[in-house]
C-alpha cells in the first residue's frame, strides 16, 4: 500500500523548531505539576476496553451529549482518520474547505475518496460561501469537513451558518466533520460545539491546542451512536486500548478546563491586541482577524512567499512561521502568538525587519 508523506506533519516534527518558534498552534505544554491533581489513585492498569469510562462521562457532560455519542480516540488526528474509515468507501467524494490542514485532506485520500473542495476566500473573511457550497454538492458526496475556528486564519463559523452547510449537505445524505480543536478558545460555553446543531454533524476536538494538554492524547468524537459503534471497532485493529494513567489524568482534568482557560485568556488577549497594532502598521501584510484563539494567516503584498519569508526568518533570526504553501496559500504564513508576550515581540520586530527588504 502506497503511503503518502503528509508534508506538513513531517516539517512540524523535524523542522519547524527555533528559538523564536512563531509556528506553533496551541498554547505551551502544561507539565504535570502545573495541573495540581491529587495523583493517589492513579494507576497504570484498569479497565478502559473502549475507553476510561470517567473520561467517557466527563466528555459526555461537558458537551451535553449522551455517553454513546461518544468515544476517545489518541488526539484530534486519530479522530479525523476513525470518522473516515467509519464512513468512507473507495470512490466516495468529500468536500473539504481550502485553504485546509494537509492532514484533513490526505487521511479521505487514503481512503481513495474522490476530493471537492469548499472555497474559503481571504476577500470573503474565510467565511463559507452558501452558494458555492451548495454548487459543489451532489448526490455522491458522502462527508464534508471543516473547521471551526478555521485552521489557518481563526475564522469562526457561526451557529446559523453552521446549521445551514449541514442542512445542505444532509439533503443530499452527506454527513459534516467538524474539526472544532480551537473552538474552546472562546469563552461561550453554548458555543463550545456545534454537534446539537444537526443530526449529520460530526465532531472531533481534543485537550491539545487550548490547554496546552497535547502529551496525554486525549481526543474525542462526538457523532451518531451507529458510528461510534462502528469506531469501536476500529480501536480494536489499531491500538486495543488506550494509555490507562493518560485516560485516567485526562479525566480528571476535565474538571479544571475552565479555570485553566480563564487564566490563560488575559495573555492571549494581550498577544493578540499586539499583533493587531503590528500589522495595522505593517503595509506589506493584510489579514483576516481571527474570532479568537492563537493563530492568524497574514498575506503578504511583497515581493517574497510565505516560504521565502520563513527560510529568512530562520537564517537570519532564529524564528520560525508556517509558510503558506502548507495550506495551499503560497502568499500567506501562519503566524502562531500563544508565545510569552516578550518572545512574540522580538518575532514580530524580526518579521518586520525581513519585509522591509522587499
Amino acid at each position: 500500500m502506497q503511503l503518502d508523506p503528509i508534508v506538513y506533519m513531517e516539517w512540524a516534527k523535524t523542522r519547524s523548531r527555533a528559538r523564536i518558534n512563531l509556528s506553533r498552534s496551541g498554547l505551551a505544554d502544561c507539565s504535570l505539576s502545573d495541573l495540581d491533581l491529587d495523583r493517589k489513585d492513579l494507576e497504570i492498569n484498569g479497565e478502559n476496553s473502549y475507553g476510561f469510562p470517567p473520561l467517557i462521562e466527563a466528555i459526555a457532560s461537558r458537551y451535553g451529549v449522551d455517553e454513546k455519542n461518544v468515544v476517545t480516540v489518541n488526539g484530534a488526528s486519530q479522530a479525523i482518520f476513525f470518522t473516515c474509515a467509519a464512513l468512507l468507501e473507495p470512490g466516495d467524494e468529500v468536500l473539504i474547505e481550502k485553504p485546509a490542514y494537509e492532514p484533513l485532506l490526505a487521511v479521505p485520500r487514503f481512503f481513495k475518496a474522490e476530493i471537492k473542495r469548499v472555497e474559503r476566500r481571504f476577500e470573503d473573511g474565510y467565511a463559507v460561501d452558501p452558494d458555492q457550497f451548495q454548487s459543489v454538492l451532489s448526490p455522491r458526496t458522502k462527508l464534508v469537513i471543516l473547521t471551526n475556528l478555521h485552521n489557518p486564519s481563526g475564522a469562526l463559523i457561526s451557529e446559523e451558518a453552521m446549521t445551514n452547510l449541514a442542512s445542505a449537505a444532509g439533503e443530499e445524505g452527506a454527513m459534516v466533520l467538524v474539526d472544532e480543536i480551537y473552538l474552546e478558545f472562546l469563552a461561550s460555553k453554548k458555543e463550545a460545539t456545534g454537534f446539537h446543531l444537526a443530526d449529520n454533524i460530526i465532531v472531533a476536538s481534543s485537550l491539545t491546542k487550548v490547554y496546552g494538554l497535547g502529551g496525554l492524547r486525549c481526543g474525542w468524537v462526538l457523532a451518531p451512536s451507529f458510528l461510534i459503534e462502528k469506531m469501536k471497532r476500529l480501536t480494536d485493529y489499531v491500538q486495543v486500548e488506550g494509555v490507562f494513567i493518560g485516560e485516567q489524568i485526562s479525566a480528571k482534568v476535565f474538571a479544571l478546563l475552565d479555570s485553566h482557560r480563564a487564566k490563560n485568556r488575559p495573555a492571549i488577549e494581550k498577544n493578540l491586541a499586539l499583533v493587531r497594532d503590528f500589522i495595522a502598521g505593517e503595509k506589506k501584510l493584510r489579514w483576516v482577524e481571527p474570532a479568537h484563539g492563537i493563530v492568524c494567516f497574514p498575506r503578504i503584498e511583497a515581493r517574497l512567499d510565505g516560504n521565502q519569508l520563513a527560510r529568512l526568518l530562520r537564517e537570519k533570526y532564529e524564528t520560525s512561521v508556517v509558510p503558506g504553501h502548507f495550506f495551499e496559500e503560497p502568499r500567506h504564513f501562519r503566524l502562531g502568538f500563544g508565545v510569552p508576550t516578550s518572545l512574540l515581540e522580538k518575532g514580530l520586530e524580526n518579521i518586520r525587519k525581513v519585509l522591509e527588504d522587499y
